[in-house]
């Protein structure tokens, strides 16, 4: 059965395809695809954006000879499945002259009435040769194929299992320059950034169970490599002998809290968002979890990655993702809302699965993290699931927003839970090292993975 797809994307003029979009593209499984780039050039007589649009797809669509043609919106990021499933579909839907991934989740609108989005539609060629986009004053030209096609006897639909995201646009309240205005009108912070630094500022929150840890391990471990970097330390519910200890050691500052039943993973959200609040936009920043992480490596590389990089969060996924991680399934399906429920399990079923224990980013980019996870975890969203921290959080935000996250080699936060038998040993001289990458940067001993080499209790 032929699998080979004509894709064609329009983008303005002047704009190359987005990275994020065509990263994407390049991992479509199970399909061979021939993409065709077209210029959605303005002309004079056009009425509007729908004219120029129109007849950008009518100039594509004459080029290719698959039997199978699509376009996708350069805004529009596929799911790893999404080509190949709405090509089983459509070979298998003989009423069917088209079929699209539902990004914009249209279906599940009450007053839905049969309009599909072009930005993610897959056609049967000898469909799209017997129709003409076109957009009139009243009706974009999605809604006049829809109907044209139907006139015609053609069938078009959404798919439900195809899986698509829109990105959304850039606005006012996510920019950086967004955030420095806000400290400039006078929010305060008792965050005191030390100036002239050229390493990042690592921040870490952890409860009295975790303070041996912490200073034993976290910080022990970060020094021996040779951090000097400022390390921002959220402390809940320590007594004060304790934090009087820690505030004796050199380059760490603590921010207490008291103790309040909410778990860690959780609560450091508001607390790192109100610290990253505090720093100039462009310090690089990063968290890792105290429990369970030693560091074996020097952090510079890390630094610059984040300063080629300040509108991105760096994010490392778990060695296991859908359908071999049970948790998947787990925290998806227990959000209370039928339509973030299902919209959670598609997204994780296509995208990696990213670990939180990890992320990195300008103070800039991380503060519009930590505010949009807090979000989610307080909204519809993510109500109601069985995860106790931050990890769906993660996930919903970067990918639902693949433009503000890049994807960091795994040593930054190498995951030893779920590697296979010998892929993680201890060397002679006590070092965490892996088959892939000898020595490992950052090990993350997610899921007590580390206490089985006897390196923390």
């Amino acid at each position: 059965m032929d699998r080979t797809v004509d894709l064609y994307m329009l983008t303005r003029p002047g704009v190359a395809i987005p990275e994020d979009v065509a990263r994407h593209l390049n991992a479509q499984r199970g399909v061979s695809i021939h993409l065709h780039n077209g210029i959605g050039d303005p002309r004079p007589e056009d009425r509007s954006r729908w004219d120029t649009i129109a007849r950008g797809r009518n100039d594509l669509k004459i080029r290719g000879t698959a039997d199978w043609a699509m376009f996708v919106d350069d805004d529009v990021v596929l799911g790893a499945e999404c080509v190949r499933t709405l090509l089983h579909e459509l070979q298998h839907s003989s009423q069917l002259g088209a079929i699209a991934a539902d990004y914009r989740r249209e279906h599940f609108a009450v007053d839905w009435k049969g309009h599909v989005s072009m930005g993610a539609c897959l056609f049967r060629r000898s469909t799209l040769e017997a129709i003409q986009f076109r957009a009139t004053r009243e009706d974009c030209e999605c809604q006049c194929c829809c109907d044209d096609m139907r006139q015609a006897g053609l069938g078009i639909a959404y798919s439900r299992n195809a899986f698509a995201i829109h990105k959304p646009q850039r606005n006012l309240a996510d920019s950086h320059s967004h955030a420095a205005s806000e400290r400039s009108a006078g929010s305060e912070s008792p965050i005191h950034m030390e100036t002239g630094r050229k390493e990042g500022v690592v921040l870490a929150a952890f409860d009295r169970r975790d303070i041996a840890r912490f200073e034993r391990h976290f910080l022990a471990s970060l020094r021996r490599w040779n951090n000097r970097g400022q390390v921002i330390a959220v402390a809940y519910g320590l007594y004060p002998s304790e934090l009087q200890r820690l505030a004796g050691l050199p380059g760490l500052q603590i921010v207490p809290r008291p103790f309040n039943g909410e778990m860690v993973p959780v609560r450091r959200l508001t607390d790192f968002g109100d610290i990253c609040r505090g720093l100039a936009v462009d310090v690089p920043v990063a968290y890792w979890d105290v429990a369970d992480v030693i560091f074996q490596s020097p952090l510079e590389k890390l630094w610059e990655e984040v300063q080629r990089n300040p509108d991105h969060i760096l994010a490392v996924r778990e060695p296991n993702g859908y359908p071999g991680n049970a948790v998947i399934p787990a925290w998806s399906l227990s959000i209370q809302s039928p339509y973030h429920r299902e919209f959670a399990y598609r997204l994780l079923q296509n995208f990696p699965f990213l670990n939180s224990g990890f992320a990195a980013g300008t103070a800039g980019a991380m503060r519009d993290y930590f505010h949009a996870a807090k979000g989610y975890l307080c909204g519809p969203e993510l109500r109601g699931t069985s995860d106790w921290g931050d990890q769906m959080a993660l996930n919903l935000y970067c990918h639902t927003n693949p433009q503000k996250w890049r994807e960091t080699q795994q040593g930054w936060n190498y995951c030893v839970h779920d590697r296979p038998s010998g892929e993680v040993w201890v060397s002679g001289d006590g070092l965490v090292c892996s088959q892939g990458l000898g020595r490992i940067p950052v090990a993350h001993g997610n899921a007590r993975s580390l206490r089985q080499f006897s390196l923390l209790s």
